[in-house]
Order: C-alpha cells, then sequence, then structure tokens
C-alpha cells in the first residue's frame, strides 16, 4: 500500500523535467539565438580557445627574428629541427608534427594563407603581430590543426605613409638588416609597400677540412611587395602580394659526443662545407568583404620552392662517386664544363 500511494508522487517527479523542458522551449522560442563561426572569428582574441597574441614590440624586445625563434615568446610551442633547419617539427602542448612532415599537427599561417611545410622556418618580415591557437582548429582551419596554428600578421599598407632602414649586430659576424617603405599610390584608392630583408645568423661548428668556422647557422635574402586595393566607402578590397626568399643553412653537420666544445664536425677527409639552399618565390591574392555581422576573406597562394643540397661525399655511396667522377671526367674532355659539379 505504502508503494502504491509513493507511486503517483513517482510519476509527477519524472514529469517535472519534461513540463519545466516544454515551458523553457516555449519562453525561449522567440529569442532563440544560433551561434555560428564567422570568418571574422579568425583572430585569437574571438576564438573560445586557449590562445596568445604576441605584439611587434615584444617580439623585437626578445629577439624574435625568426618563427623558430617564436617559442621565446609563446608558452607551450616547441620547435625542433633533425639535420637541418629547414626543416623542423612543431609541437605544442605535448602534439608533434614528428610523425608526418608533410601533415603536420601545428601549422603556420601568414595573414590568414596557410604555409608549406618546407616553409615552416622562416625569417619575420613587417610583422605586425603573431597569434597561437592551442587546441584542434579543424572546423576553422582544415587539416594539420590537430595541435592548434600559429598566425602570422603583417602590417597592411594603408593611408599612413612609413618608412624606415634598420640593422643590427651580433656576435660570429652575424647581422640584421631591413628596409620598408609603405602608404598611398593613390590616397583612398591604392597602396603599396616593399620591404627587403637580408639576415645572417652564423654558427659557431668548425669544419676542419675547409676551416670554415661559422657552421649551424642560416642565413637569408628576402624580398616582399604589397598592393591593396581599398576604396573608400566601399564594404570590399582586394590584396596582392609577391615574395622571393631564399635561404641557406648548414644540412647535415654533427659534432662528436667527444669534442663538443671543440666544436668540430665529425666529417671525412676533403669534404666541402655541407648546406641546403631554399629559394621560395610565391604569390598571393587575397579578397575582403565586410558586412554589418560577417566577414569573408577568399584567398589563393601560389607558391614554388626549389631546394639544393650540397653534400660532403660521404653521404654518398663510394662506388657511385666513382664512376660520377669518371663520367664527368670523359664528358668535359668532349664538351668542357658540361658535367661541372660541387
Amino acid at each position: 500500500m505504502k508503494m502504491t500511494r509513493l507511486y503517483p508522487l513517482a510519476l509527477g517527479g519524472l514529469l517535472l523535467p519534461a513540463i519545466a523542458n516544454a515551458q523553457t522551449s516555449q519562453q525561449d522560442e522567440s529569442t532563440l539565438v544560433v551561434t555560428a563561426s564567422k570568418q571574422s572569428s579568425r583572430s585569437a582574441s574571438a576564438n573560445n580557445v586557449s590562445s596568445t597574441v604576441v605584439s611587434a614590440p615584444e617580439l623585437s624586445d626578445a629577439g624574435v627574428t625568426a618563427s623558430d625563434k617564436l617559442p621565446r615568446v609563446l608558452p607551450g610551442l616547441n620547435i625542433e629541427n633533425s639535420g637541418n633547419m629547414l626543416f623542423s617539427t612543431i609541437s605544442l602542448r605535448g602534439v608533434s608534427s614528428a610523425q608526418d612532415f608533410y601533415n603536420p599537427a601545428v601549422t603556420l599561417y601568414v595573414d590568414g594563407v596557410p604555409q608549406l611545410s618546407t616553409n615552416t622556418i622562416q625569417a619575420l618580415t613587417d610583422v605586425q603581430s603573431v597569434e597561437l591557437l592551442r587546441g584542434p582548429q579543424g572546423t576553422l582551419y582544415g587539416k594539420s590543426a590537430q595541435g592548434g596554428i600559429i598566425n602570422i600578421v603583417t602590417q597592411q599598407p594603408d593611408s599612413t605613409p612609413r618608412g624606415y632602414i634598420e640593422g643590427g649586430v651580433s656576435s660570429r659576424d652575424s647581422y640584421r638588416s631591413k628596409f620598408n617603405l609603405s602608404g598611398p599610390i593613390q590616397d583612398g584608392l591604392l597602396y603599396g609597400s616593399v620591404t627587403l630583408l637580408r639576415q645572417v645568423d652564423d654558427g659557431d661548428m668548425i669544419n676542419p677540412a675547409t676551416g670554415s668556422d661559422d657552421l649551424g647557422g642560416t642565413r637569408a635574402s628576402i624580398g616582399n611587395v604589397k598592393l591593396r586595393l581599398a576604396p573608400d566607402d566601399q564594404p570590399w578590397e582586394m590584396g596582392f602580394a609577391a615574395s622571393r626568399e631564399c635561404t641557406r643553412a648548414t644540412q647535415d653537420a654533427y659534432v662528436g659526443w667527444n669534442d663538443i666544445k671543440g666544436r668540430k664536425l665529425s666529417i671525412s677527409d676533403g669534404s666541402p662545407d655541407p648546406y641546403m639552399r631554399r629559394c621560395t618565390d610565391s604569390q598571393t591574392l587575397s579578397g575582403k568583404y565586410t558586412t554589418d555581422d560577417w566577414v569573408f576573406q577568399p584567398d589563393q597562394r601560389l607558391a614554388a620552392a626549389a631546394l639544393f643540397a650540397h653534400l660532403p661525399f660521404r653521404f654518398v655511396n663510394r662506388q657511385y662517386a666513382s664512376a660520377l667522377e669518371s663520367g664527368c671526367a670523359g664528358a668535359a674532355r668532349r664538351n668542357p664544363g658540361r658535367c661541372a659539379y660541387r
């Protein structure tokens, strides 16, 4: 009998949530809000994730002149290389790209345009800020963003004329020089900028075969031109950027564990300085259309890269090297200069 008396009460308790949900639905029906990811939320501060934004003055104070130095100012970010400074892997909060170099877990973006994995390490030119978003970002940025993304925001040309020349020197004959000029080409319509950069970060390793004592670093030359078509009182604008970058870095140079202080390479006698050179031509076409609630930003990037490796013969099969030398000797007799190689 007690159970019979309690049954209606229990049944009423089960129905209460349904009644409450129905009432809530009726109350909220007139004020239904749908939250979507807008293109304008491609700013770290607007995303509902863990993020960090570093300004240009903060980058300068920390001596961050290239993307591989970003861990100095971005907690949780780690950039490592194996054999060559041009081929680095990025890890963010333990999520690593080491398993698949060409499909990284963390991708570098410049002005919202993804960079090739071979261009992850690059000198920073005319940077306005750097944004780091931690955690999966596939909804906004697609693949290769399981660990997060790094977005480098560059200074866009506008109606304010700007120009500067900067330079600096450091140890081991390293230096950095940069020239920038930007401003209106036709005020109220067309704006442009030009940036030139030369950056030398020499290392301290020694090749006993050649006497070189600056291995283990990088040397970069970069030129960048931007055009921005932005008519006054119009909701749209278009941009075009073209750049050429050539970077040379030491390739597969190692110091023996028993000669770390001496900094001498473990290398065969007569071997040249091992290095790799990367040259990249890049063109980016972008657009922007702004409404009261949305910002649409399509972009298209065309990039062509060439990699040149200059390796000692210790990395080449000795038999193949001998055949190559013999073949070149015969070709040189028939056509001098045809088989020149280094």
